[in-house]
């Protein structure tokens, strides 16, 4: 990049959100969202006034905020019945799953050389098999989070006044700022662990910043210097 495009590049607040405005020898005005780490840049015409700038940038803004809410969104999930044989993960290894059908309580144990046993009583049907897992799988990511949550409240310098867990479609993680609440996703539980410390960092910085701005990003950055890496992972 020359020392002359250097010269040219300002940034200003739109919306709440922080806009890189690069000015140059070109005619038409350009808008890009880096969904990677969340930047907003437009490319204008040198003689561009800033009122005009602003003004393309609100234009846009309902793309601009899909563009970066689609950034968190999930993979498709993979089907699963929690039959004998299937591979099940837990904090990103994977594990075969054996059925005991003919057990007189239902309960899970997990061994990390032989894998997932699931006992249940004989016709136990599909949906309660997979109900029981998903309540192991919670167990095993409430135990991670109250781990991990007091450590990264301390270095964030935030606090929550509770978490909780359930499936979401859409979201790893979210965070009701007024009530100061958690929520994550229970798949986090059959992702590497940095994953969900990803995710609670990334939800505890919403408390120091609201939006996905540059400040935003300046706080992950400082927290969590392997984050962008990490994001990666969670869209595999």
């Amino acid at each position: 990049m020359g020392e002359n495009e250097k010269l040219h590049k300002e940034k200003i607040i739109v919306a709440g959100l922080v806009v890189e405005v690069w000015r140059k020898p070109i005619k038409n005005i350009n808008l890009a969202v880096y969904r990677l780490d969340g930047r907003v840049r437009i490319s204008v015409p040198g003689i561009t006034t800033d009122a005009r700038v602003r003004q393309a940038v609100m234009d846009r803004m309902d793309w601009i905020r899909q563009q970066l809410d689609s950034r968190h969104e999930l993979p498709e999930p993979i089907a699963l019945r929690a039959a004998d044989g299937e591979m099940h993960d837990l904090w990103g290894k994977s594990y075969p799953l054996k059925v005991f059908g003919k057990s007189r309580r239902h309960h899970v144990r997990f061994d990390p050389v032989r894998g997932i046993s699931l006992h249940v009583r004989s016709g136990t049907s599909t949906n309660n098999r997979l109900r029981l897992l998903a309540g192991w799988y919670r167990e095993e990511m409430e135990k991670r989070v109250q781990t991990l949550l007091p450590i990264w409240q301390h270095r964030v310098g935030e606090k929550v006044n509770e978490f909780r867990i359930k499936k979401m479609k859409t979201r790893w993680g979210t965070c009701n700022i007024t009530a100061r609440r958690l929520w994550l996703n229970l798949e986090l539980a059959r992702k590497p662990e940095e994953c969900l410390e990803y995710i609670l960092v990334h939800e505890l910085v919403h408390l120091l910043e609201r939006g996905h701005n540059s400040t935003f990003y300046t706080h992950m950055d400082r927290l969590l210097p392997q984050w962008r890496s990490v994001d990666r992972l969670l869209k595999q």
